[in-house]
């Protein structure tokens, strides 16, 4: 079991560093844009700047981006936070990883 958490937890940071350096355009797509469409953008949109009914955060603003480090990202994602879910039992800790990943690169637009 500590085997398998440790696997992840490793497998997790490689995705984690070896995408922040992947431009943004290939970051919006593959398996994690299908993520991120399929569990996030019906809050957050597609374009990171969220439904403005509902109001998430505004993944675009630079002040908003340095105000959170990617463990509370990820502890936001697997846990949830404020309305919404958590997805720990929906997601596997290398997809929370790689949407925080994604997340980050809506600064870079």
């Amino acid at each position: 079991m500590k085997k398998a958490v440790l696997m992840l937890t490793v497998i997790a940071a490689f995705i984690s560093v070896t995408t922040a350096n992947i431009p943004v355009q290939a970051q919006r797509k593959g398996p994690v844009a299908k993520v991120y469409t399929a569990q996030c953008a019906k809050c957050h949109s597609e374009d990171g700047k969220g439904i403005a009914s509902l109001q998430p955060p505004d993944f675009t603003d630079p002040k908003w981006q340095a105000s959170r480090t990617n463990k509370q990202l990820t502890a936001g994602i697997a846990n949830g936070i404020g309305v919404m879910p958590g997805f720990k039992g929906a997601l596997k800790p290398a997809q929370i990883s790689a949407l925080v990943a994604y997340v980050r690169a809506f600064k870079a637009r």
